[in-house]
């Protein structure tokens, strides 16, 4: 079976005026990577974003729209991801956009993708969602799609339903639809991928706020305006755990003032739990105080993912959703090359604009809570004894810290 390595090389990032760029968003496991695939015509597998720091979480995948045209796809992490903090993934995103925006390198449009299958809008959908509206900003929307996938999951009802309230409501798809966003559906297959990405060939470009921000006004990343909003998050999440912890140790006094020696440890181990779960949180926040410059000299430029040859070995993705199940063989079907397929004739690609840019001189995360396992003695203790422990452990809000 061919894969990402088997099946593309390295390239590096030097767009043309003519060529297409166009950055993906949305949560982890939203199809970024499968409608990357669709486009591209070759199956990428499972594309993750790994511990080897923020500037690996930025993949750019290219591929050959026509002789003088190239479409660079920018597949960026949610900020829901297992293995890069809130802060990594904001860093990563904007070391891009801003060593991009700085070298005269501009957006043809952003696509952000949300998973149909969703019954709410969870914590960190909304999380993601008011970021994202931050990192744009309201001039950039009318060259932003935004577009549910995973239809073929759901029932065409069900599915109505729900897009109907992302629309209808401002503090989801609302706000950015009044304000020039195109929404789109994404069926799972080629056509519709090209479909939704034909829409920025059109030789417009966007700046986004956060661009605007590092590069023009020189703002560290914590005062941009998607910055100041994780840091807002940050700040709520240690007002709780500065509550979760103030509450611990009003148990942990009364625990020692009846020489309860079991819940005493109980209570230290909670104690420390909490405190290092608060130095973490402002690590997290300390990592936003940071410039364009500063990040450009601890990082290199992601390179380009290019496919190889489409020969026999080559897979394109299935309609399945899952890009690491698609059949082996090369499809009969014209859509490996994008200039094959009649419904691309005649489409013409205007030059990228290039005015230039000043000079410029990375659901809920997991849980942590203070747990222990019963200990056999406990079925002999008295009521009032065992129902304090129960209370103890029980108590306070979830804890949820990004990034861990």
């Amino acid at each position: 079976m061919s894969t990402i390595s088997e099946s593309q090389h390295a390239t590096k990032f030097d767009p043309r005026p003519t060529d297409i760029i166009v950055a993906l968003m949305g949560m982890t496991g939203s199809g970024k990577s499968t409608f990357i695939s669709h486009c591209m015509g070759v199956d990428l597998g499972i594309v993750g974003h790994g511990l080897q720091g923020y500037t690996q979480a930025v993949d750019v995948h290219v591929f050959s729209y026509s002789e003088s045209v190239n479409v660079y796809l920018v597949d960026t992490p949610g900020f829901d991801d297992t293995n890069l903090t809130d802060s990594d993934v904001l860093k990563a995103i904007g070391n891009w956009m801003g060593q991009t925006y700085s070298k005269d390198i501009k957006l043809n449009g952003i696509i952000y993708l949300h998973r149909i299958t969703d019954t709410r809008m969870v914590g960190s959908a909304k999380k993601n969602l008011i970021i994202f509206k931050k990192l744009c900003g309201e001039n950039a929307l009318k060259n932003v799609t935004l577009a549910t996938t995973m239809w073929e999951a759901v029932q065409p009802s069900d599915g109505e339903r729900r897009e109907h309230e992302l629309l209808e409501t401002q503090d989801f798809w609302g706000y950015m639809r009044s304000n020039g966003a195109k929404v789109e559906r994404h069926y799972n297959n080629r056509d519709s991928a090209m479909q939704i990405l034909s829409k920025f060939f059109t030789g417009k470009q966007v700046v986004t706020a956060m661009q605007e921000e590092l590069v023009n006004g020189k703002k560290k990343l914590s005062d941009t305006e998607a910055g100041m909003e994780l840091n807002s998050e940050y700040r709520k999440m240690e007002e709780k755990l500065n509550r979760q912890l103030q509450d611990r140790l009003d148990e942990l006094e009364e625990a020692q003032k009846k020489k309860d020696y079991e819940s005493t440890a109980f209570l230290k181990e909670c104690r420390k739990q909490l405190n290092d779960q608060l130095a973490h949180v402002a690590q997290q926040r300390e990592d936003l105080n940071v410039t364009l410059a500063k990040m450009l000299a601890t990082s290199t430029f992601p390179i380009v993912r290019a496919p190889g040859s489409f020969d026999d070995k080559t897979r394109r993705p299935s309609n399945t959703g899952n890009a690491g199940q698609a059949e082996a063989g090369r499809p009969g079907s014209p859509y490996l090359d994008p200039r094959a397929s009649g419904m691309w004739q005649g489409m013409e690609v205007p030059a990228r604009g290039r005015s230039p840019a000043p000079a410029f001189p990375p659901d809920e995360q997991p849980i942590h809570r203070c747990e222990r396992s019963p200990a056999p003695s406990d079925a002999g203790r008295t009521p009032r004894k065992r129902d304090l422990l129960k209370a103890m452990l029980g108590r306070g809000p979830r804890l949820v810290v990004p990034g861990q």
